[in-house]
């Protein structure tokens, strides 16, 4: 795992301690911790799938940008398969914050670039282009820029959950 990808499991069960009092943001981190065990459960096997690994990142920002976006309607059906209280307030508590959008809209991106890289391998496996400047030169700068930025987005919603009702005041001048 590189240093990257560890920041953002760090911010990850920060977030899970500092925000564990309102139920939208425990489950949402309790969503991505299970997301990035998939993701790391799988890339030993998916990562030598050469051809194809690009489409399969790509298929997992899809389905994390879906976790994030129906996390009330997961809370909602997990609340009527269990009926466990706390996915009945999480459903009830559940509302997507300006973050928490930025975060969806980097995954979105990434997701995005996943598939453009893909269409670049496969051009370049099949000799349509003779050099994939993508994978040679953006992906891993790309990705890791985009990594530092949904961390920072999350720490962003972190702050937002911890910091309590009326604590910035704004003058007006």
């Amino acid at each position: 795992m590189h240093v990257v990808e560890m920041v953002l499991s760090s911010v990850l069960i920060i977030g899970l301690v500092l925000a564990w009092r309102d139920y939208n943001a425990r489950w949402l981190f309790i969503l991505l911790g299970l997301f990035q065990v998939l993701e790391a459960t799988t890339k030993p096997i998916t990562i030598q799938w050469t051809l194809h690994y690009y489409l399969w990142c790509a298929v997992l920002s899809v389905i994390l940008l879906a976790m994030i976006l129906f996390r009330g309607l997961i809370a909602e059906k997990v609340y009527n398969f269990t009926k466990i209280e706390y996915f009945k307030r999480t459903r009830e508590s559940y509302a997507l914050t300006i973050p928490e959008c930025a975060f969806c809209f980097l995954i979105f991106v990434s997701s995005v670039f996943c598939l453009l890289a893909w269409l670049e391998i496969l051009l370049y496996y099949y000799k349509i282009v003779s050099y994939p400047v993508i994978y040679h030169h953006l992906w891993v700068p790309t990705l890791y820029t985009l990594h530092i930025l949904e961390a920072l987005a999350l720490i962003t919603f972190i702050t937002r959950i911890i910091r309590p009702k009326g604590a910035l005041n704004y003058e007006k001048n």
